[in-house]
């Protein structure tokens, strides 16, 4: 990489930091990520010295060369302003203003995300490959490309929260989770073919050495019926980039490496263990490519035409279409092929801590994901309610059970009680919140606050009476959905959401 600047760790070795206000020209550019890094508005700076060029054009090239190192806080500076007085012959100061797309609290709240993100998917003993992999395909499938948001569309914390934004956010999210994995990246910032004149904005990443081209906005294609997400422009070369991407070819790594060109026509894989599953494009049957073999190679595993394929528990999950494009589980080990739902699958889509399948009947079905890394006991599913519980009745009309409930500012955890022995213990301290239990051709528990679907942060602890729904226990353990156990009289879930449970008629 060419570039006049010191690198900023350069500049943090030698002992610099925002305390120093007398800098060369060569430190202006790490002096000023170091200030953005921290979101200072203002801040002075004294350059001693003889400039290599006009003022003006130094800090043109400073403020243009500032993503390549702390991208994450530097693009999120949105206006940058200054202006300069020559104290001497050889000593500038100059006084900076700035405006940024984020505040501290919600950079916090990002970082916070992102590692609980990352902790509930990837493992230490993963390759960089597989931990790439697993992160481009969450952001591709979680969010979608949109220039009309509440919040800045370029702003990762929108993009977060909205679900939404444009190729900025994609990147620089990519970019802070490989910060966090210790996986060297890039954030590009260049041209791409169709986007006008307004640049495009993508990523370099590190594996075993070698650099390549990862541009998940274009690799996002959750628009077309039944897929969401491809692989030509995941691990790329710079000839293959260039038919339809220009960059500043001196500022970033060469990228010449084509060892992972093999996924470039895939398209909706998931990660298990070592090995990516997908629907073939040709065929859509079930294939795998283990991405611990080189050079990369493909077996089928089913001959069944498949759509929308996840992985929860180890388990695939996909809508059969060569079977009424029903709901099927496969367990990869036993090579066991299982159905699960007697109604057309439309949608699947993943949650933090569910899989939902949408029908046709416009019913929805939530698997549950389990998380070993704090492996909790049946047991502890079983919480007593104690005095520091707010106890809410729960109204009982035929099969339906309703309560709500409205806090004030020093909010309690709750349990909801029925007369007939139904409770629903919530954790999470809430300020409102309308819990609709109801049975019709299953069990339908709806949690909502203002009117929003809940997510809980701890679960929430449902008991339900056996008598009141045969046949809940046998339809848990067929499909895993949720997490429970029972005894002589009860079943307990544990749910992180509003969830329908259905029974086979």
């Amino acid at each position: 990489m060419k570039t006049y600047f010191e690198s900023y760790e350069q500049y943090k070795r030698q002992g610099n930091s925002i305390k120093t206000t007398t800098i060369t020209a060569k430190q202006l550019l790490p002096a000023l990520i170091a200030h953005m890094e921290r979101m200072d508005r203002q801040f002075t700076l004294h350059i001693n010295g003889q400039l290599p060029m006009p003022i003006d054009e130094l800090l043109k090239e400073a403020f243009d060369q500032c993503h390549l190192e702390q991208p994450f806080y530097t693009q999120h500076c949105e206006k940058r302003s200054y202006k300069y007085r020559q104290l001497t012959k050889n000593r500038i100061k100059v006084e900076f203003t700035m405006r940024y797309r984020m505040a501290r609290q919600e950079e916090k709240w990002i970082v916070d995300e992102i590692q609980t993100i990352l902790k509930n998917r990837i493992h230490p003993d993963m390759s960089a490959l597989q931990k790439v992999l697993i992160v481009h395909d969450y952001i591709a499938r979680t969010y979608s490309y949109e220039r009309h948001t509440e919040g800045s569309p370029f702003a990762v914390y929108t993009f977060m929260n909205e679900k939404h934004g444009v190729c900025m956010a994609y990147a620089l999210l990519f970019e802070k989770m490989m910060e966090v994995l210790e996986i060297p990246c890039y954030y590009v910032i260049g041209k791409a073919a169709g986007e006008g004149t307004e640049g495009h904005a993508w990523n370099m990443v590190q594996i075993d050495g070698h650099w390549y081209h990862v541009d998940v906005t274009w690799d996002d294609i959750g628009s077309i019926p039944g897929r969401e997400v491809r692989y030509r422009y995941f691990l790329v070369a710079d000839e293959k980039m260039r038919l339809d991407h220009e960059w500043n070819e001196n500022h970033y790594p060469i990228c010449t490496s084509t060892k992972f060109e093999a996924f470039h026509r895939l398209y909706d894989g998931c990660v298990v263990n070592t090995s990516v599953y997908y629907p073939h494009p040709g065929n859509g049957h079930l294939y795998e490519m283990n991405l611990a073999n080189y050079p990369l190679q493909a077996k089928q595993k089913l001959s069944v035409n498949i759509q929308f394929c996840f992985s929860i528990n180890g388990l695939l999950y996909f809508r059969n279409d060569s079977h009424n494009r029903y709901l099927y589980q496969f367990e990869i080990a036993a090579e066991e092929l299982t159905q699960l739902s007697a109604e057309p699958v439309i949608r699947i889509y993943e949650t933090e801590t569910t899989l939902e399948v949408l029908y046709a009947d416009e019913t929805t079905n939530s698997i549950q994901k389990l998380f070993s890394a704090d492996t909790e006991s049946e047991d502890s599913l079983r919480v007593e309610t104690d005095e520091n519980r707010l106890e809410v009745p729960l109204n009982t009309f035929g099969d339906s059970w309703v309560a709500s409930v409205e806090q004030q500012a020093d909010c309690q955890p709750m349990v909801f009680k029925s007369a007939d022995g139904i409770e629903l213990i919530v954790e999470d301290r809430c300020k409102q919140l309308t819990v609709d239990i109801y049975i019709n051709r299953g069990l339908h528990i709806q949690i909502t606050s203002k009117r929003k679907n809940v997510e809980f942060h701890q679960p929430a602890q449902l008991k339900m009476p056996t008598a009141l729904i045969p046949g809940l226990e046998q339809q848990l353990s067929k499909q895993k959905a949720l997490e429970y156990f029972t005894d002589e009289n009860f079943i307990y879930i544990q749910l992180f959401k509003s969830v329908t449970i259905q029974l086979k008629k």
